[in-house]
């Protein structure tokens, strides 16, 4: 990983925006949130401190390019795994929490970045945008593993339980439990999770249960 130390890099000005989010994603990993600046970027990217304001008119619409390109390096990972998972759309859905919860712990402040700022409304749209995507994909692999009359409210909601059964095993089972600090342990224990909670689901609608 980068450090504000390493050598300057040379952007031309068609990847400089692209280029900026991606040291902005590498300084998030380094500082945090809160260590963050639009100036440690341009020192990180090797450009000058105002050449970052032609892209992003300040600090919030950086961020909000940096969470919106973890969102959709979560969703582009999620639809690889699922595509190896195979042709069964549970072994599918499952891939999808063992693979969230692995990026979640390589890359926590990126994932706390999108889950714990506050970005001003004029920003909102930048994230939504990547986090429609998201839902859209786990939404369409869930509508293969639910039954076809499963209504549009409670597809959403499996959905919902899906994604936070996987982010609780990176975030809270990772900071210090019983649990062992073991990335694949606990991606392990994401996919487990989520055929578990395929299996319940299923069985549910099977006994006429909500």
């Amino acid at each position: 990983m980068s450090s504000p130390t390493a050598p300057r890099r040379r952007y031309h000005h068609g990847d400089l925006r692209a280029g900026l989010v991606r040291e902005g994603i590498a300084l998030l990993a380094e500082t945090g949130v809160a260590g963050f600046s639009v100036a440690k970027v341009a020192v990180r990217a090797g450009v000058s401190s105002a050449a970052p304001y032609r892209h992003f008119p300040d600090r919030e619409a950086l961020l909000a390019a940096c969470a919106a390109a973890v969102i959709g390096e979560i969703t582009d990972l999620l639809a690889e795994a699922a595509e190896r998972a195979g042709p069964d759309p549970a072994d599918r859905l499952a891939a999808t929490a063992s693979a969230y919860t692995r990026y979640a712990l390589d890359h926590r402040a990126g994932v706390e970045l999108v889950y714990t700022h506050d970005f001003p409304a004029e920003h909102c749209q930048t994230v939504h945008e990547q986090s429609r995507r998201l839902t859209d994909t786990l939404t369409r692999l869930a509508a293969d593993v639910l039954p076809a009359d499963t209504p549009w409210a409670e597809l959403l909601d499996f959905v919902y339980v899906h994604l936070s059964t996987a982010h609780g095993y990176a975030t809270l089972l990772a900071k210090g439990g019983r649990l062992p600090r073991d990335a694949d342990a606990h991606a392990a224990r994401a996919r487990t999770a989520a055929r578990d909670h395929i299996a319940g689901y299923l069985a549910r609608r099977a006994a006429g249960q909500p």
